[in-house]
């Protein structure tokens, strides 16, 4: 297909260059979700996929094309997917609309986990994949939406999968069976809009044009759950706490950061945000993204009428 405009759904480090990440000047895909956020092999999910617009979100019966990547990336290659995945044919799901029910192959694990498939004869064993900071393993899954007539945008979602736990004793793996809990996605509770420091207001709201409001994500304190990683060095068991991280997007105006959140070790259920709303009058479309450190995520999308 021509025309491809690709958007990896991933934390990466963001040059001091051009617009910011946070103004939604052109379609894109802001979040692709998992419902549950993390299953086994076999296991059926429901993907869904935020895209956004200058004028406004796009309808989720927008028809989209989704696929299953089946080709692992190699050691070799830096980036989150395979070539393979980004421009070749792979197992295509059902033409469906920005929702889709998706089942995890059953050698999810082996193409993208710690159990390597068994190698060609007189080839060396294959390199498991390593696993992420939280222990974790993801089927990548490619969406493509046709936003113009032969130009494509296109995003990759990475639902979380159930992997064994490699390299680690008989007794750790049992245990780790024993305490470890799927993710879930997180939940974004409220966005607020504080105006000169005044008692933070629901969305939708009218904002003066040129002005610096605060805007605030609330989440629940059972967003950020608690989950064992085996550390390799100890060769134990390590528990850790989910970091969270809010991405904002808008239409107008400026944020003072593209992305802000709760680390580790802060047990914060809201964090903060300032935006200077346009200097011309009208609505303002905007969505903040909710992720978890496992892959979880949730969005919320709000509107502000800028006033004169």
């Amino acid at each position: 297909m021509r025309g491809w405009s690709l958007l990896i759904l991933v934390a990466a480090c963001k040059p001091d260059l051009g617009e910011p990440a946070s103004l939604v000047d052109a379609p894109r895909f802001l979040a692709i979700s998992s419902e549950p956020a993390e299953v086994v092999p076999g296991a059926t999910v429901t993907l869904h996929a935020v895209v956004a617009r200058p004028e406004g979100q796009v309808a989720d019966d927008a028809p989209a094309s989704w696929a299953i990547c089946t080709t692992p990336k190699a050691v070799s290659v830096n980036n989150v997917v395979s070539d393979d995945c980004v421009f070749e044919s792979q197992v295509g799901l059902p033409d469906h609309t920005l929702t889709v029910q998706a089942t995890i192959p059953m050698d999810a694990c082996s193409l993208f986990g710690p159990d390597p498939p068994q190698s060609l004869p007189g080839q060396p064993p294959l390199r498991p994949i390593d696993p992420d900071a939280t222990g974790g393993y993801y089927q990548p899954v490619r969406a493509l939406l046709e936003d113009e007539p032969a130009h494509y945008i296109a995003a990759f979602g990475l639902p979380r999968i159930t992997c064994n736990l490699p390299d680690a004793p008989s007794d750790i793996a049992i245990a780790f069976r024993e305490r470890y809990h799927a993710n879930t996605n997180p939940t974004i509770a409220r966005v607020l809009v504080s105006i000169d420091g005044a008692t933070s207001i629901d969305l939708p709201a009218d904002v003066p044009a040129g002005r610096e409001v605060t805007f605030v994500v609330v989440w629940p304190a059972a967003a950020a759950e608690t989950y064992p990683v085996f550390d390799r060095v100890s060769r134990t068991l390590v528990d850790h706490r989910e970091a969270l991280r809010v991405s904002w997007f808008a239409t107008a105006g400026e944020f003072a950061h593209d992305h802000t959140g709760a680390a580790e070790d802060d047990t914060s259920t809201e964090t903060q945000n300032l935006w200077t709303a346009p200097t011309s009058p009208g609505l303002v479309h905007g969505w903040v993204v909710l992720r978890d450190s496992r892959g979880g995520s949730d969005v919320r999308a709000f509107d502000v009428n800028v006033t004169p």
